[in-house]
């Protein structure tokens, strides 16, 4: 038992206490502010005293009487200014926490909730560039969702679309296959880094030019159609540079199930089904007048939430018939909640780095038995908010049931420091500006291929400062599994609704708010179980007394606690601020607090480090840090 658990208790508690005293109210339970008002509080006492006219400092006194301690793990309850305070009987308390921890082990703060089938869609690159690190902390987010929810126990499967059928592609096809610019990249340059480079130069001139701009409108309807040979070389095209993407996904410790390519919604009947379902209902029409002359659109001036905008309705199929990011997007979304009787073809990719089988959707593959899920997230930046607005609403009238969920999980952008964009362009102007937003066309972009390299050179530089007699071989992994976690972890810190500005200088710091610091902490633990040299499986009594073996005990506790916040929020960064907190206890502890003494070991305080290692690695899973026992 933990936190969350003892607190669950006292709210029981009291209600029972509440009604023995004729009240009728609903208790909340919540942390006091500081640690010195208790462990576990409740205002009911001033909701009574709303309701009732009651004044708040006796209801609390009567509630104290009323409650049956006998059955919760406290020492005492007190009444502050109207709060009821419940402060943990430390030595009961601490025993039922490492106790847990040591039994459970990696499950322990897993909760008990309904198994879910869900679907995560992440990353999401088009298939023209390299992954820079605007992409790298969608993929990052995605990921550590897909752990949190299995960590729970849902059924997760995650899933990569790939946008083969826009005008970024288009571009490339025009520059390679119409204006024959070399295929083969120079050498030493990866192969989506290259197209990159063409992609940025292509742009500029097609923005200037209406016979380009034309073209790029042909190849992006021929794509659409397909079976023809400019499709097919597309589909090469695109298929090489995700290739490239996959390799840098996976050196984050980044993994699929299916990559979903835009091309095949098409070629499936997929968009056509919805389509000619949102027609069937009602819901669509061709507009015959206008810019959008002759386009299919989707009626939404009548709702409520798209009202007030000047041109509400918005563009499924353009005139010259190729389908909007949104129309294909609306049929997509359908597939996953599993509206559409239409069917992907699939097989086998590729085996990736973990061992698990990569599918790929493919005409000429295997139909893929898929019958949709119950909840169907889809990591996508703040700008895409209108869009999947509308999707949503699409899918209402496509007659999505009201226990499938499509959740868009929004977060915002990775913007440059002004120092390090100037770095990246070497243009001095950036320097003295906040922030630079990143883009593609300008070739503004820190690519996360170059930001691991970056990381890593001044972490293996401190690695081997720390440990001269280590072997190369070992420096060079301890090197890589640090710069992954710090890359990881400063991508998932900041709260989702709030714009990174991202400084190199920060990520490759190895102390304060970072992951090398917490892994270290790990590693620190690990040592003290190695020294002490036998195992502690439970604990049957403690003398725990001093504050840091208290405060580190109570961290611990509150894992199910923290996670059950997560699940309610989905706010990922909570899970990196406990882990912040694990740490700093545990580095209190281990400054105050000897377990080894020469040959005397405190069974309690080793039992403690364990409970501590156990409880940070299961954080260290969800966030996809690498464990690391010495470093």
């Amino acid at each position: 038992m933990g936190f969350l658990e003892e607190a669950e208790k006292i709210r029981i508690q009291v209600d029972e206490a509440l009604e023995r005293l004729g009240y009728l109210a609903r208790t909340r339970i919540e942390e006091p502010p500081s640690p010195e008002l208790g462990d576990v509080a409740t205002p009911v006492a001033f909701d009574l005293a709303r309701k009732y006219g009651r004044n708040p400092v006796e209801t609390a006194d009567k509630i104290i009487a009323a409650i049956d301690t006998g059955k919760l793990v406290v020492s005492h309850v007190d009444n502050a200014n109207g709060f009821v305070n419940f402060h943990f009987n430390p030595v009961k308390y601490s025993i039922m926490v490492v106790n847990e921890a040591l039994l459970r082990s990696r499950d322990y703060g897993k909760l008990q909730a309904a198994k879910k089938k869900i679907l995560i869609e992440h990353t999401n690159s088009n298939p023209n560039k390299a992954l820079h690190i605007g992409i790298l902390r969608n993929a990052i987010i995605g990921d550590i969702l897909a752990r949190f929810l299995r960590f729970l126990g849902h059924d997760v499967t995650v899933v990569n679309y790939i946008d083969d059928s826009g005008s970024q592609v288009a571009e490339n096809i025009l520059a390679h296959y119409f204006m024959k610019t070399p295929l083969e990249p120079p050498q030493g340059c990866r192969f989506d880094e290259y197209s990159g480079r063409v992609y940025a130069e292509y742009g500029e001139k097609i923005k200037g030019d209406e016979n380009l701009k034309r073209l790029r409108s042909e190849i992006i309807r021929r794509i659409e159609e397909g079976g023809n040979e400019i499709a097919d070389f597309a589909r090469r095209f695109s298929e090489n540079v995700v290739k490239c993407q996959l390799e840098t996904a996976w050196s984050f410790g980044i993994y699929y199930y299916l990559l979903n390519w835009e091309t095949d919604v098409l070629r499936t009947g997929i968009f056509e089904w919805a389509v000619n379902e949102l027609r069937s209902r009602g819901e669509v029409y061709l507009e015959e007048e206008g810019e959008n002359k002759d386009c299919l659109m989707i009626r939404l001036r009548d709702i409520e939430e798209f009202s007030r905008l000047k041109t509400p309705d918005e563009v499924l199929v353009r005139s010259d018939g190729t389908a909007t990011y949104v129309g294909k997007d609306i049929a997509y979304a359908a597939w996953k909640l599993g509206l559409t009787p239409r069917k992907f073809k699939v097989k086998k990719l590729v085996e990736q780095p973990d061992g698990r089988i990569l599918l790929t959707t493919h005409w000429d593959g295997e139909e893929y038995d898929y019958r949709g899920v119950d909840v169907a997230v889809t990591v996508v930046d703040k700008r895409q908010e209108y869009p999947q607005k509308v999707v949503e609403h699409a899918l209402r009238k496509l007659g999505a049931p009201s226990e499938k969920q499509y959740l868009p999980y929004l977060y915002e952008v990775v913007a440059l420091s002004g120092e390090t964009a100037s770095e990246l362009t070497h243009d001095e102007e950036f320097k003295g500006r906040r922030m630079i937003h990143m883009s593609g066309r300008k070739g503004i972009v820190f690519n996360a291929n170059d930001l691991l390299k970056t990381v890593f050179q001044k972490v293996y530089e401190e690695t081997l400062r720390r440990n001269p007699s280590k072997d190369e071989e070992w420096v060079r992994s301890v090197s890589t599994h640090l710069s992954v976690a710090s890359i990881r972890y400063s991508l998932f810190k900041t709260d989702r609704d709030n714009i990174i500005v991202f400084d190199v200088k920060d990520v490759i710091r190895l102390e304060g708010d970072t992951a090398p610091y917490l892994q270290y902490t790990y590693a620190r633990a690990c040592r003290i179980l190695e020294k002490a040299g036998f195992d502690v499986k439970s604990l049957k009594e403690a003398s725990f007394t001093t504050p840091e073996e208290l405060s580190l005990v109570k961290q611990i506790g509150k894992l199910s606690w923290v996670l059950k916040m997560v699940d309610e929020t989905l706010s990922l960064n909570i899970i990196a601020v406990y882990m912040r907190h694990l740490a700093d206890m545990f580095n209190s502890f281990y400054e105050k607090c000897p377990v080894i003494t020469g040959k005397d070991v405190r069974r309690d305080r080793l039992a403690l480090v364990k409970a501590f290692v156990i409880t940070m690695g299961n954080a260290f899973d969800i966030a996809g840090i690498e464990k690391l026992n010495e470093v």
